[in-house]
């Protein structure tokens, strides 16, 4: 009778599948509006936006200026095709990485809406390791990150 060894994979083949399993749970996109619901930070230098996103449908942001100014602004949010959209948020041009700067520069001798005034922001949100974040200028990871979480 021929002895037969168990079937073992090769250590690196376990480290290799379990680092792509580990990877593709690390992000993810948000498909449900209760998973939005919360408290929100986004930091830049030394400058700060706190962002609430309320189960009522409304948000409101306060914005820590890098100088000390303190101001404050609310508006409404809409959950539609598994994404969020806020009627008048704002990320002034001090929150702005230089590529924002330079399309508003050109949208105002265009007479185009600048990314650096109040408006209509959409977005995906998503979930990074179990945090939820909202992607504002995601090429240079400026991001509203949750800190807190609402319960509908």
């Amino acid at each position: 009778m021929k002895r037969t060894r168990p079937f073992r994979l090769p250590a690196t083949v376990m480290l290799a599948l379990s680092a792509a399993l580990i990877l593709a749970t690390g992000c993810s996109m948000v498909k449900s509006e209760s998973d939005v619901l919360g408290e929100y930070e986004l930091k830049v230098g030394n400058g700060r936006i706190a962002l609430k996103v309320s189960p009522d449908k409304s948000f409101s942001e306060t914005i820590f200026w890098p100088n000390g100014k303190v101001d404050s602004r609310s508006g409404e949010w809409l959950w539609a095709e598994n994404g969020i959209s806020f009627d008048q948020l704002w990320i002034p041009s001090e929150f702005a990485p230089d590529y924002i700067l330079q399309a508003d520069a050109s949208a105002k001798a265009n007479k185009q809406p600048k990314y650096t005034e109040p408006g209509h922001w959409s977005m995906r949100a998503e979930k990074h390791w179990g945090t939820v974040t909202l992607p504002i200028f995601p090429a240079v990871d400026v991001n509203f990150k949750m800190t807190k979480r609402f319960r509908k």
